[in-house]
């Protein structure tokens, strides 16, 4: 946040980084309250700022805090304290998890234009070219210049389109998808058309995924902190209601805590898969493929049991809420990655819920995005 010489509030952006403090030069847009800008100048830079390890980082639309160095943790706890501050109020205390430094992506998403490859200009179609990707697994990353090599060279298919690059966990062999889904391994002799899934060994989980699927962009991290989350909350009892529950990454990581499960995904494949992956570790369960907000009854649950909903990043639909009010289930638990609609959800559930702990995850690093997760234990 800013403010503009008559002291208008303004929200701005930048592709490097903005320290408290700063005096910049921006391109404005004005709206009836406020104004939206993005920084096109520095007047005075904070000597914390550093040089960007990424050589396109003042173009390429993937990371935002290149410039804020070691200081970047703290730069995005300044951003959700204040956003908390502003949407629930100064009485509501939250704990802040920073990302490791050894946080990796294990999916990138690139593009191809016949000619280049690389990641799109930061509010554009035009191409970044890519050789290397400082965000991404090591692997990943001297995946690209392979992914180049087979494009230029007709080796895979030539349309211009997008390409997801992705790995495992841990991070070792690299999966190419492009738009169609189709899929390529890298082996030392190039790409070859593969069928075979993802899969990740994460905490005491084993999650597999078809490639191109959505997953966690962090998946070693990730589960390392929900695990860490979840089990310090003590969560367990009868029935885990795990909604909007992809291939069962949170089902997993609760293990036996729970004597069912119940998932709800409205993705066929990832239903599929999360069958596949809650079976291999030996946990009961009910995969259901369904829309998440039409198939919450009134009074879900019993008083032992957790609701546990990570819904898109819009958030909860009011009709959802409207029934989550009426619930029987004693515990609910709330994932959110825009912080904006998180907040909304959890003031809308409050008349009902009573937020009890609140926990903010940097699970996407290098960004200015956030995991924010909620405890909520059903009002008398």
């Amino acid at each position: 946040m800013g403010r503009s010489a008559d002291g208008r509030l303004l929200l701005l952006e930048a592709p490097l980084a903005l320290f408290p403090g700063e005096i910049v030069e921006a391109d404005v847009i004005w709206k009836t309250r406020h104004g939206e800008g993005r920084v096109t100048r520095w007047v005075t830079r904070d000597p914390r700022r550093t040089r960007a390890a990424c050589p396109v980082a003042g173009n390429c639309g993937g990371c935002d805090l290149w410039e804020a160095g070691s200081h970047a943790p703290e730069l995005k706890r300044l951003m959700v304290a204040d956003l908390l501050h502003r949407q629930l109020g100064d009485g509501v205390a939250w704990s802040w998890h920073p990302a490791p430094e050894s946080a990796r992506r294990h999916r990138i998403q690139l593009h191809w234009d016949g000619t280049d490859l690389g990641y799109f200009r930061r509010h554009s179609h035009a191409l970044v070219p890519v050789t290397a990707c400082p965000a991404a697994a090591d692997p990943l990353s001297e995946a690209i210049p392979r992914l180049h090599e087979a494009l230029a060279g007709r080796a895979l298919p030539t349309r211009p389109g997008r390409w997801e690059l992705a790995t495992g966990s841990p991070a070792q062999v690299v999966w190419a998808t492009d738009e169609r889904g189709r899929t390529w391994l890298l082996e030392p002799d190039g790409w070859h058309p593969n069928t075979e899934p993802i899969c990740h060994r994460l905490c005491e989980a084993s999650l597999c995924h078809e490639p191109g699927a959505f997953f966690q962009v962090s998946p070693p991290w990730a589960a390392e902190a929900f695990a860490s989350l979840l089990r310090s909350w003590d969560l367990k009892g009868g029935t885990l209601f795990d909604l909007y529950g992809g291939v069962g990454l949170f089902s997993a990581l609760l293990g036996d805590r729970f004597q069912q499960r119940v998932l709800v995904e409205s993705g066929m494949a990832a239903v599929a898969w999360a069958r596949r992956n809650l079976e291999s570790a030996g946990l009961p369960s009910e995969c259901l493929v369904a829309d998440v907000a039409a198939w919450v009854p009134e009074g879900l649950g019993e008083p032992g049991d957790v609701i546990l909903l990570d819904p898109p990043r819009a958030g909860l639909e009011p009709a959802l809420c409207d029934r989550l009010a009426t619930a029987g289930a004693g515990t609910l638990v709330l994932v959110g990655c825009d912080g904006a609609a998180f907040c909304r959800d959890v003031k809308r559930l409050s008349a009902n819920w009573n937020l009890e702990q609140l926990a903010v995850l940097d699970l996407f690093p290098l960004t200015s995005h956030v995991e924010c997760v909620a405890l909520m234990r059903r009002r008398p």
